[in-house]
């Protein structure tokens, strides 16, 4: 019977890795590019099963109590009971929402302390610092040049820092984007954050990148809607570092994406 059972949870457990592949329900639970890391697991369980097959009639390899049983069966019972979908506002809540990369911030801040200083004029202020190379600077003509900067999936996360990194050089660019509402008793009336949940390695990890929105349309929008707004980009403030705003000109309700998250490479 415990062989048995050995065969049907290492084979289901297979099963189930496999229909999350063609389903194309994996980025629901872990970043796409980890996909090769779920194939090999797909086939080290095949093989532990076929083991369990072979040495059905002989004697156990190794015992397994009922707890060991039990952990191995709670995903596929999860997976049957629980149908996958992508995170909400209502995580977003949990969570908290971030209007500005880390490295942004680390790069305006790292600006700020090259300039020279006006009590030192002599100061060398490069002497103890090193910058690293910037991968971002590299797409700020192709965003100048766009009529529009339509964030699309395949280009959210590289334009999303690029923004962030120089929101100076894109104030009153027109920008398109899409993404679901959130809100917090923080925002005004008039404001929200058309967001995105970034994710590293799995769903765990997740947060919310997003952008602030203003404007008197953002009323009658509601929390967790799925929108695509267009507007023109502003400066503001974010614990005192600059950010961009939009300031929203329209928006479409639409239908969430497919592969809702963004993945960022760090």
């Amino acid at each position: 019977m415990k062989a048995w059972l050995r065969v049907g949870i290492c084979l289901g457990l297979a099963i189930l890795l496999v229909q999350l592949i063609l389903t194309g329900e994996l980025p629901l639970f872990v970043n796409p590019r980890f996909t090769w890391l779920i194939i090999v697991s797909v086939l080290i369980l095949v093989l532990l099963g076929l083991v369990q097959l072979w040495n059905m009639k002989g004697q156990e390899m190794h015992r397994i109590g009922a707890w060991g049983y039990f952990m191995l069966f709670v995903p596929i019972a999860l997976y049957l009971l629980i149908p996958p979908k992508a995170l909400d506002a209502s995580i977003a809540a949990k969570k908290g929402v971030t209007y500005l990369s880390a490295k942004s911030v680390n790069q305006q801040q790292q600006a700020k302390a090259l300039q020279p200083s006006k009590s030192k004029p002599d100061a060398n202020p490069t002497a103890d610092l090193t910058v690293p190379e910037d991968p971002y600077k590299k797409f700020i003509p192709q965003l100048q040049q766009e009529s529009v900067i339509a964030l699309t999936q395949e280009k959210y996360a590289d334009y999303y820092n690029t923004l962030n990194f120089y929101p100076q050089e894109f104030k009153g660019k027109k920008i398109k984007v899409k993404g679901f509402i959130y809100r917090d008793e923080t925002m005004k009336k008039d404001q929200l954050v058309v967001g995105r949940f970034s994710v590293t390695c799995c769903t765990a990890d997740a947060i919310v990148v997003g952008f602030l929105t203003e404007g008197k349309e953002t009323a009658s929008l509601k929390v967790n809607d799925w929108v695509e707004v267009t507007g023109t980009l502003d400066v503001g403030r974010y614990d005192g570092v600059d950010m961009p705003v939009i300031k929203l000109e329209s928006v479409e309700k639409v239908t969430p994406l497919k592969d809702p998250y963004v993945y960022f490479v760090y």
